[in-house]
């Protein structure tokens, strides 16, 4: 706890002066004297509605900016009271606006809150209508009623610099590589369709673990260098019992099918089945391999050159090198 002096006790006759305004209708008639207090905290921190501003791109590659609201009430808000922080558990949502934020403070005794200035050391009091910036750290003040005390807290919060959902890379030149799924002994001998659809030009593989123990496993490929699109079969694994290998949609009959290019690779990445292209173009599916569309925040690295690539991943992670030998490890951002 901090002791005024010098002009700081300015600001707090105010405080005073607009504590006492408030207390005094309830005090008249009563002979009880009023109860100040030295002690003072922030016990609580809601915020309000927040606005997010997004960057969409339309069909002919112009850029436009719409405003989403959400409840600022379901972000949780941490205060150390012995470090006198408060700060958000987790970043906000990408592009959320931080200038124009409303906040109920609750404070211990009746305590009045006010703002330091970004650019100087004068104070504002605050209420819970007033829009605060807080695009940079912020000090909180709060006075105590006895006119001797206060005390600081810096708030602190945060946006998330990319989407859940994006696949972000971190370029890595000396990255060692795991080793490889292994594509050329798979037992294609229990097929539920015609054994010549089986691929046998440009294979790829991945599997991964689904919901109790289920393990998929997704091999693709061409059945001849003039294919248009990839080749999917799909194999079930639960506790032991291995199914037959089921051949997916193909694309006579899906919209949605997985296109070929001189070199695709499958990836399974924080739960997202992916398919890395060659051309630059990466593909998710979301029911296990049936459909394929890309999606914006899955994007190749910068400085990609083509192939031949090489893409393994863990279920956690992908690692890629280029043609040009270049690598990168990549994850999905949550």
């Amino acid at each position: 706890m901090t002791k005024y002096n010098g002009m700081k006790k300015a600001m707090m006759a105010c405080c005073v002066m607009l504590l006492t305004s408030m207390l005094l209708p309830s005090c008249l008639g009563d002979d009880d004297d009023v109860t100040v207090y030295d002690d003072v905290a922030i016990t609580s921190v809601t915020l309000g509605t927040l606005n997010r501003y997004l960057t969409t791109t339309a069909s002919d590659g112009t850029d436009s900016v719409y405003k989403r609201s959400f409840a600022g009430s379901t972000i949780r808000l941490v205060i150390d009271q012995i470090g006198h922080r408060i700060f958000c558990a987790n970043p906000l949502p990408m592009g959320t606006d931080l200038k124009h934020v409303v906040c109920t403070l609750t404070t211990k005794n009746n305590a009045i809150v006010a703002e330091k200035s970004i650019t100087s050391d004068s104070m504002r009091v605050v209420s819970s209508t007033d829009s605060l910036d807080f695009s940079v750290p912020r000090t909180l003040r709060v006075y105590a009623t006895d006119g001797e005390h206060y005390r600081d807290y810096v708030m602190t919060l945060t946006v998330r610099e990319q989407e859940v959902g994006t696949l972000v890379w971190t370029a890595d030149d000396e990255a060692q590589m795991p080793e490889a799924m292994a594509i050329d002994n798979i037992d294609m001998s229990r097929l539920d369709a015609d054994a010549s659809l089986v691929p046998t030009l440009g294979l790829t593989g991945v599997t991964w673990q689904g919901r109790g123990n289920v393990e998929y496993t997704l091999w693709a490929g061409l059945t001849a260098e003039t294919d248009t699109a990839m080749t999917l079969w799909r194999r079930l694994r639960d506790e032991g019992h291995e199914g037959q290998w089921v051949l997916m949609t193909q694309a006579e009959d899906n919209p949605y099918y997985l296109p070929a290019a001189p070199q695709v690779a499958l990836a399974y990445v924080g739960g997202y089945l992916l398919a890395l292209t060659s051309d630059g173009t990466i593909y998710r599916s979301q029911d296990q391999g049936i459909t394929w569309r890309t999606d914006e925040k899955l994007q190749m690295p910068e400085g990609f050159q083509g192939a031949p690539m090489t893409v393994i991943s863990d279920g956690s992670n992908v690692w890629l090198q280029d043609g040009g030998g270049k690598k990168w490890s990549g994850a999905i951002s949550n």
